[in-house]
């Protein structure tokens, strides 16, 4: 393959074909003549796992290293410089005689960065670039890979490496992974194809997102709303997002690192302007936020989290969604999250739904609750934008009394989730 190389290399990996020892390889050669290289990651847990790898393998030959930075500097005079794509522009400033994007199919705005903040860094030492990744649908690293595949474009070349092709992986691994996983996630994780809408969990999510819709919507009086909110973890987002009857997201909002108190307050304030039913994760840490709202006299219910109610819960956004029951706000982060989502086969052999390791998932799950809010508290079963009648949905207080004896009795059944 390095044989072969061009300027710009683009490579489709199967999962563990092994090509963080691949990418090390290519840093590590230029800056053994002393020549400066960066490391591009989607996120920070991903730029860590890699920088924990290389610093091991410079470990004998390193002259300078700053964990701030995530810069080494080495005998000969050569430099790598590790950044994650989360931040705006990487490397701005900075010139390089290669550089390294990984998991290409992982980053939302790797189109943007890669024209605006990274190729410039290569122009003053006429620099190449390799990106490597797992596809993930069909957006910038796909694109670069098609141009890669064309004869036309000389400048770019293009391979696809199939997980099989990695001789130290069991083909038994590899043949149980093909029985466990659905056909479309097997072909994306494992032979690397590129699947259109990301070859995961959920499908059609770009015909599901009118594109013109970017802010926030006004309440209506003559719809009934559903909040779904996911509160924040350590490093996660609290999303709250906001369904009307008809199965139109009208509000998204995200936000990190603010107190208990904040996020209580944001969550009331959005109740108040949209009077909507609230479900929210009742799970761990969002008990306790669960009863301070209902004893603030919100309409809300808790669902608490469990392998089996998180499928349940994934399965009927996906349905949703694949049917044409949703029409979602375009918000990049929930578009991203929604296409990254993936199939994991666990050591186990069992099947989960996930995000990709180093992203988040907050906005599917705020989404996901909202969304069986409407199923479960109105007992609407919505089909198609078009189809819905126009009359607001209410629920009489006999009728929300039997939604909850309804719940409790599916609870007693085995329907994990709701509180």
């Amino acid at each position: 393959m390095k044989n072969e190389a061009r300027r710009w290399n683009i490579l489709a990996c199967g999962r563990r074909w092994g090509k963080t020892t691949l990418d090390e390889e290519l840093l590590i050669d230029p800056m053994a003549q002393g020549y400066p290289v960066a490391y591009f990651a989607p996120t920070y847990k991903l730029l860590s796992n890699t920088w924990r790898e290389i610093k091991r393998t410079l470990a004998p030959v390193t002259k300078d290293k700053s964990e701030t930075e995530h810069r080494i500097e080495i005998i000969t005079g050569g430099v790598l410089d590790c950044w994650s794509l989360e931040l705006d522009r990487p490397g701005v400033g900075r010139k390089y005689k290669r550089v390294v994007v990984d998991e290409a199919g992982m980053a939302p705005k790797l189109e943007e960065q890669w024209y605006e903040a990274i190729r410039p860094t290569l122009t003053d030492l006429e620099g190449d670039g390799f990106f490597s990744g797992t596809p993930k649908g069909r957006n910038f690293f796909w694109r670069l890979h098609n141009r890669g595949m064309d004869e036309a474009e000389l400048d770019y070349a293009a391979w696809r490496f199939p997980s099989a092709s990695n001789p130290f992986l069991p083909p038994a691994e590899i043949e149980t992974a093909r029985k466990d996983m659905p056909d479309r996630a097997f072909r994306q994780e494992y032979l690397a194809e590129f699947i259109e809408d990301g070859g995961g969990v959920f499908r059609l999510v770009l015909e599901a997102v009118d594109k013109d819709r970017t802010a926030n919507e006004e309440p209506s009086s003559e719809r009934q709303y559903y909040l779904g909110v996911d509160l924040a973890r350590v490093e996660d987002f609290t999303v709250l997002s906001v369904l009307d009857d008809r199965g139109r997201q009208v509000y998204f909002e995200r936000f990190k690192e603010i107190s208990w108190e904040r996020q209580i307050g944001a969550i009331t304030q959005t109740a108040e302007r949209y009077q909507p039913r609230v479900i929210v994760d009742s799970t761990g840490v969002g008990d306790p936020i669960f009863e301070r709202l209902r004893q603030a006299g919100l309409l809300v219910e808790g669902f608490q989290i469990s392998v089996q109610s998180k499928e349940r819960l994934i399965d009927g956004l996906a349905m949703a969604i694949e049917q044409g029951r949703l029409r979602l706000m375009n918000v990049p982060t929930q578009t991203n999250e929604l296409q990254a989502y993936q199939y994991e086969v666990t050591r186990t052999g069992h099947v989960m739904m996930n995000a990709p390791s180093g992203m988040h998932d907050d906005t599917v799950i705020g989404l996901a609750l909202a969304t069986t809010g409407i199923r479960r508290t109105s007992r609407l079963e919505i089909g198609r934008l078009d189809d819905l009648p126009d009359e607001r949905v209410e629920l009489t207080p006999e009728e929300a009394e039997q939604a909850q004896a309804e719940h409790e009795q599916e609870l007693l059944e085995g329907d994990e989730g709701w509180v």
